[in-house]
Formats: C-alpha cells, structure tokens, sequence
C-alpha cells in the first residue's frame, strides 16, 4: 500500500490521512492484501531448489541424498533409523534423486516437525520458516514496486496524447489474461510444471498490469523530469532490493530444513537420555 502511495506522495503531495479510522482502513486492507501476496508468492516461488540433474525438489528431501553434504552421513544415518523406527518409512538415503523416494522423504519431514511441535521443541526452526516466507512476500512486492514505479516514471520521458486510451486498454486486456489464469487455476491443475508454469504466468501479467496503471497514472499526474528520475532510481532500487530478497528467502528455506532435521535428531536424542522427565511432560 505504501508502494502505491509513494508517486502520489513525490508528484502531488498527496500524504495519507493520519485519522484513527484511516487507520483502521488501511490495516484491515493490508491484512487482505498480504494474504493476497503471499498466495500468489507461494505459488510463484515454490519452495524447492535445483539438484544435481537439474531436477526441482524440496530441500527436505534433496539433503537426504547420498551425494549431498549439507547434512553429515551419520546425521543422515540418525534421522533414516529414527524416521524408520518412529513412523515404518524407509527414507533411503543412499539413493538420489527418486520422485517415490521424495514423497517418503516429504512425509517422513512434515512428521519429523510434527514430533517437534508436540514437543514444543521447534522454536528455531519455525523462526527460519517465518524469515523465508516473509523473504518471498517481499520478492513480490518489490518487483510490484519495480514495475509499477518503472510505469510512472516512463511517463516523464515517453508521453503520447493518446497513451490513456491506448493503455485503458491494454490493462484490460490483462485484466482479462488474469481472470481467464484464474479460472483455469480454479479448475486445479493435475500436471504440476503446468500448474507452477500457470502460476507464474499470472505472476508476470500481474506486474505488466501494474507497470501500465503506473504508466496510466503518470500520464494524468504529469510526473516533471527531475520527479521521474527520482521515480526511476526507486524502481531499480526495489528491484535490487527483490533479487537480495530472493537470496535472503533461498537461504532461509534452507536452513528451515536443515534445522528441522537437525532438531528431530536432538530431541529424540534427548528423550532418550531422560525418558523419565519425557514421560512427565506428556
């Protein structure tokens, strides 16, 4: 909502209203609109990294690997002897690369947290968990900024007398792209390239559509030369400051798994070592 603000703020002057119930507006429209965000953020940004082969897998699943190191081979030992005696699923971790091996390695993780939240022993995990997904909101709204500042200062380089009409139109056409993309989405998608290929799709219209409202608004507000370079290093701005994000929430991702697996392992560790006061917490 900020992002939206801020031309209207540099070319008008037009400060938000400081009331109480402004206030109250504009917190219950940014609650809506991050959960919107973080929608189409999940789905655009999956949670999965490259492996060897050039496959996408979860971290989760792709440190079990024999040839990945992230997690020690008796680490890795540990957590297929524990997951196997707790839960009768065999992880196999001197395997890579496997879709049905990544489905029990999948279940085996969301188990493993399972333990830990019972036990209220996730803490630090969950910390990593929050930093990632607030990471990949925040790739989304700064490439909204990007394109949507990009759009106003454009308008004080490149004006044409017929631009408003001209990109009323186009913006519907992409209004239109989005809710020909939702209803396929709406319809669920079986084949799982094509639906994050879909998603995607949606993801990029939505910044196009943004690029051209700015541009629509810059045309009727007239940002001067000076406004609009100053539109323009903002825009660039954000846009680094989204590719530092990207980086932040792969790290963070990361470590969400690492940190599970490695807390499953103490904590049954733990437990084992005091089975009494185990016992007296349950």
């Amino acid at each position: 909502m900020a992002i939206l603000c801020v031309p209207f703020e540099l070319v008008k002057n037009l400060w938000p209203s400081s009331s109480w119930s402004s206030a109250f507006i504009a917190a219950a429209l940014a609650y809506i609109l991050g959960h919107l965000v973080q929608s189409v953020a999940t789905n655009a940004i999956p949670s999965k990294i490259k492996s060897p082969r050039g496959k996408k897998r979860n971290p989760s699943e792709l440190y079990l690997d024999l040839q990945n190191d992230e997690l020690p081979k008796p680490v890795k030992e540990k957590i297929s002897k524990l997951v196997e005696n707790q839960f009768g699923l065999e992880l196999q971790i001197d395997k890579n690369d496997d879709d049905v091996i990544d489905k029990i390695r999948s279940s085996g993780f969301f188990l493993a947290r399972q333990i830990l939240i019972q036990g209220k022993a996730v803490n630090y995990a969950e910390q990593f968990q929050g930093m990632y997904a607030l990471m990949r909101g925040l790739v989304c709204v700064f490439l909204v900024a990007f394109s949507y500042w990009a759009g106003w200062a454009l308008t004080s380089t490149v004006k044409n007398h017929l631009g408003a009409g001209v990109t009323v139109v186009i913006l519907t056409i992409f209004l239109l792209a989005l809710v020909n993309i939702s209803l396929s989405l709406v319809r669920d998608i079986p084949d799982p390239v094509k639906k994050y290929r879909t998603e995607l799709a949606y993801a990029v219209v939505v910044l196009l559509a943004f690029a051209t409202i700015g541009y629509t608004l810059g045309l009727r507000y007239t940002p001067t030369p000076g406004q609009g370079a100053l539109l323009a290093f903002l825009s660039i701005s954000a846009l680094i400051a989204a590719f530092r994000a990207f980086g932040a929430y792969k790290f963070f991702a990361k470590q969400f798994a690492i940190s599970v697996w490695r807390d499953y392992v103490a904590y049954n560790v733990a437990a084992s070592m005091h089975p009494k006061a185990e016992s007296e917490k349950k």
